[in-house]
């Protein structure tokens, strides 16, 4: 039998046994390439977190439901009215938003108050979702049932009005985030299952080689935009997505989600860093840092944000994220660290090229004076953190309070030239918007709830009270373009669905006399929604 096998294949013309060895070497190759992608999903799946990070012979991570139950919140949380006139005024300001953005917005993304129409992003009511915990933290019981309803009954994956790519990282911080969130305070089960529902549609954006996510997501065809080979990932992006996947895991048992975003968390770890400073920019095939500017304002900031919050979250027990958290304040102290002239205001530059300085620090960019409180309260030997917290947020107000409208710019440089005549901030012409940020009053709230000096309650009533002043309109709140003209602030009819979930959260926090979130307790992802410390 093999001898008539092997005088057949003699007998075959050459041309037809090259096409014939050919055919063969194409499907070992696919072989081989089949299996390799197999192992590269398979990380997302079954390697635990240590591992990504080269260490050795580790079990498994997984979680029994004994201890995932002891580990989450078992009960709903019940919030009281507020009593004092400055929360009141705030969760006024609440219900003016939600009032115009129900009656001429509901189900859509968000307002445009303005013109009084509704503008679409996600497809997916990003308002309701990302502003519902904000009302029942306020008590504000009718508009969270409203809210409650549609999520229960319209809140849908595979809707027509999610058939496009959508940034995967705003849907992280802003849908998850927020679901997961409202599921923590009420224990109600319609949250966790649209978190999961939604959770589930992500993970497949983390299936790439690095493990790092792609930029975009269909959720409704349930398909990922890869990046081009040559192309670059936002170090915020995907560095700011691992706090909302591992929460999901702990709440539901299933270790997949984690592992994704433990595995994302790893490769931004092994990467280098210049004392803990980084570059905006990741080579989308390698995940390695790419590119000449190191800032903590747009594109850089909540990488650093969730270094810290990564080590809280998980019960301060991984020590990759608490070595890459102390690190980088370092970082910030050595080469982005300034004093500005004449007034004494310390705030945080950029590099232009890992050396240049630049003397331009974003609204953004104010998150770090309570990121670097937080770290202080948990490694209350680092004096200098809570310095640079303090005169940080200092500064931070004064970029509100030497504006003619007592609102801050997008973006200020500051005089660094000691002999120099100019003032201590500067604001450049394409700069002098405000979008209803929250970072300030972020900060403020850290600082009061840390400190007890009712300096920050007070900034905070003023900033609050300029948002009245020059951004309360008839039908909502708008962001504006001027913050240097009392008499025409230029209303750029936008109400961000951040100045909801944020900014009035945070401002009704600060004016509360107890930290209704205890620092040991929980923590919150960038869009301030709160998410339990996990004890292991």
């Amino acid at each position: 039998m093999h001898e008539f096998n092997l005088n057949f294949w003699r007998r075959l013309p050459r041309q037809q046994r090259t096409t014939i060895i050919g055919s063969l070497f194409l499907l070992l190759l696919v072989f081989v390439y089949v299996v390799y992608y197999k192992h590269s999903t398979k990380s997302i799946e079954d390697i635990p977190y240590e591992q990504h990070l080269s260490v050795k012979n580790k079990e498994k991570q997984t979680w029994p439901k004994k201890q995932l139950q002891e580990n989450q919140l078992s009960t709903a949380r019940t919030f009281s009215t507020p009593t004092n006139d400055r929360q009141i005024a705030v969760r006024d300001g609440m219900r003016h938003a939600w009032k115009a953005y129900r009656t001429y917005a509901w189900g859509y993304d968000e307002l445009e108050p303005i013109s009084k129409t509704p503008s679409v992003w996600f497809g997916l009511g990003c308002t309701i979702v990302d502003a519902i915990d904000t009302l029942y933290i306020m008590n504000m019981t009718e508009e969270y049932n409203q809210a409650r309803e549609w999520i229960k009954t319209s809140f849908n994956v595979d809707s027509t009005s999610v058939d496009k790519y959508n940034s995967h990282f705003e849907i992280t911080i802003r849908l998850l985030g927020g679901l997961l969130s409202i599921y923590h305070l009420t224990m109600d089960e319609i949250f966790l299952k649209r978190a999961t529902e939604l959770g589930d549609r992500l993970l497949l954006n983390f299936n790439s080689l690095t493990g790092l996510p792609y930029t975009e997501i269909n959720l409704k065809q349930n398909i990922t935009n890869p990046s081009p080979p040559t192309s670059v990932l936002t170090t915020a992006e995907v560095g700011t997505v691992q706090l909302e996947m591992r929460d999901l895991s702990r709440i539901t048992g299933d270790k997949k989600y984690e592992n994704a975003a433990d595995k994302s968390a790893a490769t931004l770890h092994n990467q280098a860093k210049n004392d803990g400073l980084v570059s905006i920019a990741i080579n989308s095939a390698t995940g390695k840092f790419s590119g000449p500017i190191v800032t903590f304002g747009a594109r850089g900031d909540s990488y650093y944000e969730y270094l810290l919050k990564q080590w809280l979250q998980t019960g301060q027990k991984r020590p990759s994220n608490q070595k890459h958290s102390n690190f980088f304040p370092d970082g910030v102290q050595q080469h982005l660290w300034r004093r500005a002239y004449p007034k004494e205001f310390y705030f945080v530059g950029e590099l232009m090229d890992m050396t240049t300085f630049s003397p331009k620090m974003d609204h953004l960019a104010c998150f770090l004076a309570g990121n670097m409180a937080l770290g202080w309260n948990f490694h209350r030997s680092l004096t200098h953190l809570f310095d640079m917290a303090k005169n940080l947020t200092e500064t931070c107000y004064q970029m509100y309070a030497q504006q003619p409208t007592g609102l801050s710019p997008e973006i200020a440089y500051f005089n660094i030239e000691p002999n120099s005549s100019k003032s201590s901030i500067i604001i450049h012409e394409g700069d002098t918007h405000n979008l209803l940020r929250p970072e300030v009053v972020e900060s403020l709230y850290y600082m009061y709830h840390l400190t007890g000096d009712k300096i920050y309650q007070e900034w905070g009533w003023k900033i609050f009270q300029a948002f009245e002043k020059y951004s309360r309109i008839d039908n909502g709140y708008t962001t504006i373009g001027d913050v240097r003209n009392k008499s025409n602030v230029q209303p750029r009819n936008k109400m961000e669905s951040f100045f909801l979930a944020e900014t009035l959260k945070y401002l009704y926090l600060l004016f509360d006399t107890t930290n209704l979130f205890p620092f040991n307790q929980w923590v919150f992802n960038t869009e301030a929604h709160p998410l339990p410390i996990y004890s292991n």
